[in-house]
């Protein structure tokens, strides 16, 4: 009896063996083919991603020579813009060219409609413009000439003046001098750098010299310790002179 129980605990036990075996084959079979399985789509991953990589490359590359003919056609447009505006502004200066000629061509011929009213030939209208030039000419010159008299004039009634009337003049000190130190041109004023310190006085007559040449003579009208202003006598201001900033003053003596 003990013998019958052992024999079949033993073909219970073989019996389980024999399940857990089949068990594990089953097992190992599913994790071999899992295994096969999971390399395949390892191996797909693998070629797919070699196969974006690759397209990625190229997209990269095909982006790079996208971007450079962008830039380069940028330029092109920049500078095609630029030429167009050129071409503007030149159409622009032509036409204002063209405008100004037809204007010219226009009063042409109205002067010369006019010459033709007046029964006037071209030779003739050009002799009586340099006949107009001419008198022109003169008659600045003799402008000229008046007015050098009317200066010479003025000083002449100056000095009678002084000696027919008795004028006396302001008495400054023998070695004065000092410099011109600002012109107003427009009221014939001058600024000296002498003043009362220097014994300057109102009505004092100072000449104005240049490099041991007389430029004129100036009559103070205001005085200031350090400085004073003069304004240029009528018809004592030397031909083709013009009082100017550093020019030396010295008191008159008569």
């Amino acid at each position: 009896m003990f013998r019958a129980a052992l024999i079949i605990a033993l073909v219970a036990g073989l019996v389980s063996v024999s399940v857990s075996v089949t068990q594990v084959k089953e097992k190992i079979t599913t994790l071999q083919a899992d295994l096969t399985s999971t390399r395949d789509n390892l191996s797909n991953t693998q070629r797919n991603l070699r196969e974006t990589s690759a397209t990625l490359k190229e997209t990269q590359e095909n982006l790079k020579v996208a971007t450079a003919d962008l830039v380069d056609t940028r330029s092109q447009l920049d500078q095609t813009i630029r030429q167009r505006d050129d071409l503007n502004k030149l159409a622009q200066e032509k036409m204002a060219q063209l405008e100004e000629t037809e204007k010219s061509l226009s009063d042409a011929n109205s002067k010369l409609s006019r010459w033709d009213a007046l029964g006037l030939q071209p030779d003739g209208v050009r002799q009586m413009q340099a006949d107009l030039r001419e008198a022109v000419v003169n008659n600045t010159a003799l402008l000229d000439e008046n007015e050098l008299l009317s200066r010479k004039i003025t000083r002449l009634e100056t000095d009678l003046a002084r000696y027919t009337q008795g004028v006396q003049m302001v008495a400054l000190p023998e070695n004065l001098k000092g410099k011109v130190t600002a012109v107003d041109p427009k009221w014939d004023f001058v600024v000296l750098d002498i003043g009362s310190n220097n014994e300057v006085a109102e009505s004092g007559e100072l000449l104005v010299a240049r490099d041991g040449r007389l430029i004129g003579r100036v009559k103070v009208v205001s005085v200031e310790p350090t400085y004073s202003v003069a304004s240029l006598m009528p018809g004592w201001l030397t031909e083709g002179e013009i009082i100017l900033e550093g020019d030396t003053v010295m008191a008159a003596k008569f």
